[in-house]
């Protein structure tokens, strides 16, 4: 009887072992990915679709008709981690840029920006990053740095990013005495609105 109790133990041990390689490997790759692959480049492209950045503090916009960014691929068709860069970005080129108070605003990058692939694919669509964005905002006087990320999504099929997050703040005292009259103050989140549509740019897992 014992022997016929470890049997039928052993067998069903081994049938659910089956049962759950089969799962695991009929499960899509790119679930369990932990890498990405980039293709395109060298030159990437990304182009702003009413592109706007608020002090939720304040509820002030700034807002811009053209905001579009200019970079190179690192490395294409190299597998790396998620979280890894995909490319940089060097140049913006922006125009029509407006706030109701202060009137015509301008930017002045600085360093350079990056974008990443932060999570697996699913269907066509991934978890992303503008990372180290950094500018300098002026309008009217009053001037404040920027710094943070941008996190969103990328449609692989579109060729979309769209903003969902942003950690970026106001990084230092805002110079101009119209600025803290508004209550514009080091450390107001800054949140990001609008779209970029990508150009040079395409991502595989893994």
């Amino acid at each position: 009887m014992k022997n016929l109790i470890n049997r039928v133990l052993t067998g069903l041990a081994t049938g659910w072992l089956t049962i759950a390689t089969a799962a695991v490997m009929s499960l899509p790759a790119h679930a369990a990915a932990d890498t990405y692959t980039p293709h395109g480049g060298p030159a990437v492209a990304f182009i702003g679709n009413e592109i706007a950045f608020t002090d939720e503090f304040v509820g002030q916009t700034f807002s811009c008709d053209q905001f579009d960014l200019h970079g190179t691929l690192i490395s294409a068709d190299l597998s790396r981690p998620l979280g890894t860069m995909a490319a940089t970005w060097d140049q913006l080129d922006y125009g029509g840029c407006f706030n109701n108070i202060f009137g015509a605003t301008t930017f002045d990058p600085i360093g350079t920006w990056g974008f990443t692939i932060t999570g697996p694919e699913v269907g066509s669509v991934s978890p992303a990053k503008l990372a180290d964005v950094s500018f300098l905002l002026s309008a009217a006087g009053c001037s404040f740095n920027v710094a943070g990320d941008v996190s969103g999504t990328l449609d692989d099929v579109t060729g979309v990013f769209t903003p969902t997050g942003s950690t970026m703040t106001i990084a230092d005292d805002p110079a101009g005495f119209i600025c803290p009259i508004l209550g514009f103050m080091k450390d107001d989140a800054i949140s990001v609105s609008g779209t970029w549509a990508i150009t040079g740019l395409t991502i595989t897992n893994p």
